[in-house]
């Protein structure tokens, strides 16, 4: 008979987590609109990942086959995607609210080079299920994890860039760069872990059938905590008129960069 194992223990703590913040995505997306601009949709992106990789690894305590492993092992690569872009939108936002914006064709473009890396994920990943060593990554998983980790350095020049501009960004819209800081180091370590493990050849690193200490601690808890930090700003987050939505929009479709020309909503009492 099979028997539930450490890793397995680690993708119930996952299911548990990311079930929950699947319902406060959703609870934010409620809040602040679906529309893709409003960078809360990403997070439902996650959760169901997060949630279909863990059930993967479950399903492997009675059908340990190559596929269902594959089906992990794309999740799991993938997930980063949406991690790194999670916390590209706090930025998007916080943009908004500065003088000095940078260009929202830059975020356009740093979105599309997520998407290009999670088809290198996905293709990588089920060449990898296919293969004779399903534990080993490939030159695509590879350079999925590389774009990922290039859009995260990307973030954090645009968070300085706004950090430089401080005085100017409303007091609630601090937050998000509070927010940015605070999951910084579990991100840096995310993809520290998603970095050694795909190019330094450890099999102690190895998501799968490496250290599970190590997965836990460099991978599972990192992103629990980072994600924990998002969705606690979000929902303290105040929901912005329509029209700084339509401006962004507008922005975002026409490639320039406006100022916003609209107040900070005030709260009413």
């Amino acid at each position: 008979m099979s028997q539930v194992t450490y890793r397995d223990g680690v993708a119930i703590l996952q299911l548990i987590f990311f079930v929950a913040y699947l319902g406060c995505a959703l609870l934010l997306c409620m809040k602040h609109g679906f529309r893709r601009s409003s960078g809360w949709v990403i997070l439902i992106t996650f959760s169901l990942l997060r949630v279909i990789g863990a059930s993967f690894q479950l399903a492997t305590i009675h059908y340990p086959s190559r596929s269902v492993y594959g089906g992990a092992l794309i999740c799991d690569a993938i997930g980063i995607s949406p991690l790194t872009v999670l916390n590209l939108g706090l930025l998007a936002r916080v943009n908004r609210f500065v003088p000095r914006k940078m260009n929202q064709k830059l975020f356009g473009i740093l979105s599309i080079a997520s998407l290009v890396a999670v088809s290198l994920g996905i293709h990588g990943g089920t060449k990898v299920a296919q293969s004779s060593n399903p534990f080993k990554p490939n030159s695509e998983v590879k350079a999925a994890v590389c774009i990922f980790t290039a859009i995260y350095v990307i973030a954090v020049g645009i968070f300085l860039m706004l950090l430089n501009q401080r005085s100017t960004i409303p007091g609630p819209e601090m937050r998000l760069l509070y927010c940015f800081a605070a999951c910084a180091p579990f991100v840096v370590v995310r993809l520290a872990y998603a970095l050694i493990a795909d190019f330094s050849g450890d099999k102690k690193f190895n998501a799968f059938s490496g250290n599970t200490t190590i997965y836990l601690c460099m991978s599972a808890l990192m992103e629990i905590i980072a994600v924990a930090f998002c969705v606690v700003t979000g929902l303290t987050l105040r929901k912005l008129p329509a029209e700084f939505a339509q401006d962004q929009q507008r922005s975002v479709e026409e490639g320039k960069v406006r100022q916003t020309s609209h107040s900070y909503p005030v709260e009413q009492q």
